[in-house]
């Protein structure tokens, strides 16, 4: 059997829940079949872009391509593309690009807004400055969304499905829902939760827009090759209470989940996400990635599928601290061996939640990767 059969098998979309029907959470969690070997699928993405960037891979973990190292490590392959790419039109945008911040600025009828990120200590970049942070300049944000253009880019996916053939998965990336796209690029989670309660229709109509574009992009995005469907959203319930995600989420996975038909849509999470879980079933999602017990997140494999229910697809059980030098060995082989026992059966995956951080230590890695062949 192939990697990518393997993989695919435990990411069997729900289509019963994608079409309305009872809700994933409903039914009882199967007990899974002791033989069932864990499957072992890390997401190497953040990793790997760190390292080739500084030209830092450890020993034995180089590679020209994500691919190629997964390769190297006898490790399954997961892949994500973006195959589109976000214009503006009618609308001046100025990128700026350093090796510690980048900038994005919007010349609008209101005025030029801002969006700031910063270098994070995880690799990974971190916006500190929102285009809006007020109610007024919601009008420059309309214009900054109305004029986006999302285009499509087949020879991306193209590639990328070539690139993985029959070793992996590769995963045709969406945007963002659009609450959590303005939340994260455009106002800000303290400042956009409060605009929501302020001006709740500018917000609504602001999703709309990106609503629009974004099943517009989706439906343009069917004909291309990709084994399944990643919504980025980062989700995280310390912001989204299961009543916020019912109104402004739960639609926007229902239609896409409806719209993929057989292939899974898998959603991103990167925070506690436990009170989330069986509202995601409910919609159709596939699958989660980023499932953990603290610190990284709020529930283990066994927790999170008690929550979520049987027909819905868990990835994760290792926090990334398991990984990191700061954690003890001890502490890494509890959280390695109770992972195990909880990823056997049907619909897990053992992972590290939510991606493998770019200091990861490869001996921790090869250890899950010889528990979990």
């Amino acid at each position: 059997m192939s990697a990518r059969h393997r993989v695919l098998e435990r990411f069997a979309a729900g289509p019963q829940a994608a079409a309305g029907g009872p809700t994933a959470a409903s039914a009882p969690a199967a007990s899974p079949p002791a033989g069932d070997s864990p499957l072992f699928l890390p997401d190497l993405t953040l990793w790997y872009r760190w390292h080739r960037e500084r030209g830092s891979f450890p020993p034995g973990w180089e590679g020209a391509s994500l691919a190629e190292v997964c390769r190297r490590r006898q490790l399954p392959i997961w892949l994500p593309v973006r195959p589109w790419r976000l214009e503006h039109r009618g609308l001046t945008v100025e990128t700026t690009r350093g090796d510690e911040v980048r900038e994005t600025r919007w010349h609008t009828s209101r005025g030029t807004l801002l969006a700031r990120w910063t270098l994070g200590p995880d690799g990974d970049w971190w916006q500190t400055d929102y285009p809006a942070t007020t109610s007024e300049e919601l009008v420059g944000v309309r214009e900054i969304v109305e004029s986006i253009a999302y285009l499509p880019d087949p020879a991306a996916a193209e590639q990328t499905a070539r690139e993985v053939g029959e070793d992996g998965v590769s995963a045709l990336e969406l945007p963002m829902r659009p609450l959590s796209e303005l939340l994260h690029s455009y106002l800000g989670w303290s400042e956009g939760l409060l605009l929501l309660w302020e001006a709740p229709d500018e917000i609504a109509g602001l999703a709309a827009v990106l609503e629009e574009k974004l099943q517009a992009l989706l439906g343009a995005l069917l004909a291309l090759p990709g084994d399944l469907f990643l919504s980025p959203d980062n989700l995280d319930a310390q912001f989204l209470s299961p009543d916020l995600f019912a109104a402004h989420l739960a639609p926007s996975y229902r239609a896409a989940a409806s719209a993929l038909g057989d292939r899974p849509l898998v959603v991103h999470a990167g925070g506690p996400l436990r009170p989330l879980l069986p509202h995601l079933a409910g919609c159709g999602v596939a699958a989660v990635e980023g499932v953990s017990g603290p610190p990284q997140s709020d529930a283990d494999l066994a927790e999170a599928r008690e929550a979520a229910g049987a027909a819905f697809t868990l990835w994760g059980g290792i926090p990334q601290d398991a990984v990191l030098a700061t954690a003890q060995q001890e502490a890494f082989a509890a959280a390695l061996n109770s992972s195990l026992e909880q990823a056997r059966g049907p619909r897990m995956i053992l992972g590290i939640a939510d991606r493998v951080p770019p200091e990861a230590l490869p001996e921790r890695l090869e250890a899950i990767r010889k528990a979990a062949p």
